[in-house]
């Protein structure tokens, strides 16, 4: 078996960094014009080439990877807990490029990780973690995280407030500008207008996971594709949706929105629904083009609660629904027709598409994956309690 050659590597590394630019050469190149996108990968070139090699022989290269991006004093993540989600990303895109060798072609050397944490460096005193680690061929097996394994379920889109969140500062907030899609889709979410741009927070008190923090008077964010898969429809009429999230304020609103509501065709929205001063729960909305309706109402406060919550729809109308690794409902209204999701409207966030946005929702974010398929039960359960694990819930 050939070593994969330098060009490929440096190939198969700017693949699997999705989440700002990339560059394969020298640290003078960050921010020589202060115009990269955040997070920036820099790559630094290995002491040598990576030549090909046959059989099982056993060459190392060593490679200095740096992952940058700005620091603001005045932003609310300290920053040790900033350093910590970089260099979370930067071993997640290890792990991706790791996973891309399917054979295993190229491996981790045992024990050749090393990071450091860096601050106020270049032009813009950005902060950095630095990553080194040495690549072999034929080496041991690098194992799998659980992510691999979501993965295979195929999601059409996956936002995770970890990887992926471009921001800005503006009125003194770090606020969110892209939410950029993990399922490798490009199906991200988007809002140009500062002052309709959730905040971006970093320590959530529940699982000490950062947050998208909607502030349920104009925040919300939309699809850059009105259609998921490419086609007419935007979602066949058997889906999946899970998603991470709780309530700030006892109101109400729309944490998800797929289609304009009260039309003539079909729509699905996840919505916070008030029940008293201090309690609100979030239902699953499905209605069809003649509207009729097929919904859950959780009977779990979502008030200041986070909660893996999520629902699959079977093309003959079955509605399964599920809390916190457990399936709790099972809807079948005889008289709701599933039907394929028109893609005349981008799916949103954090608000209701009436064409316009409107019913805001006040309520932090964490995760959403939206499946274009029925998950088998097995699925959702599996889905649904590694999320569990994931946020420690």
């Amino acid at each position: 078996m050939a070593f994969k050659k330098l060009r490929e590597l440096k190939r198969r590394f700017e693949q699997q960094w999705i989440n700002g630019d990339f560059i394969f050469g020298y640290e003078n190149e960050i921010n020589e014009n202060h115009n990269n996108d955040y997070p920036l990968l820099v790559v630094l070139p290995p002491t040598s080439e990576l030549p090909a090699t046959e059989g099982d022989s056993k060459e190392d290269y060593t490679f200095e990877c740096l992952i940058v991006k700005p620091y603001h004093q005045n932003q609310t993540g300290s920053l040790d807990v900033v350093l910590s989600l970089l260099e979370q990303e930067t071993l997640t895109w290890l792990q991706r490029v790791l996973d891309s060798y399917t054979n295993k072609e190229v491996i981790l050397s045992p024990n050749s990780i090393s990071v450091e944490r860096e601050k106020e460096l270049y032009n813009d005193k950005l902060i950095q973690v630095r990553l080194t680690f040495t690549l072999n061929a034929f080496s041991h097996h690098f194992s799998h995280y659980d992510e691999s394994s979501i993965t295979a379920l195929s999601p059409s889109i996956w936002l995770r407030s970890d990887l992926g969140v471009k921001t800005q500062m503006f009125g003194g907030n770090e606020v969110v500008t892209r939410w950029k899609d993990q399922s490798g889709n490009s199906n991200d979410f988007i809002q140009a207008t500062s002052t309709k741009q959730a905040s971006y927070e970093y320590e959530d008190t529940t699982n000490g996971y950062p947050y998208l923090n909607f502030d349920g008077t104009d925040d919300f964010m939309q699809c850059v594709n009105n259609s998921i898969d490419g086609t007419t429809d935007s979602l066949d009429n058997a889906i999946s949706i899970f998603y991470i999230a709780k309530a700030n304020d006892a109101a109400g609103g729309n944490l998800l929105s797929l289609n304009k509501e009260n039309a003539s065709f079909p729509n699905a929205s996840v919505i916070a629904r008030v029940a008293d001063s201090s309690t609100v729960n979030w239902m699953n909305q499905l209605q069809d083009s003649g509207d009729d309706v097929s919904a859950h109402t959780y009977a779990t406060n979502a008030l200041n609660v986070t909660g893996v919550y999520g629902f699959t729809l079977k093309t003959n109308g079955q509605m399964k629904s599920y809390y916190n690794g457990a399936l709790v409902d099972t809807e079948n209204n005889a008289d709701f027709n599933p039907q394929p999701y028109t893609n005349t409207y981008p799916i949103m966030l954090g608000a209701s598409n009436s064409g316009t946005p409107t019913a805001f929702l006040n309520a932090q974010i964490q995760e959403i994956m939206i499946f274009d398929k029925e998950l088998t039960t097995d699925e959702a359960l599996y889905l649904s309690k590694y999320l569990q694990h994931k946020y420690d819930i």
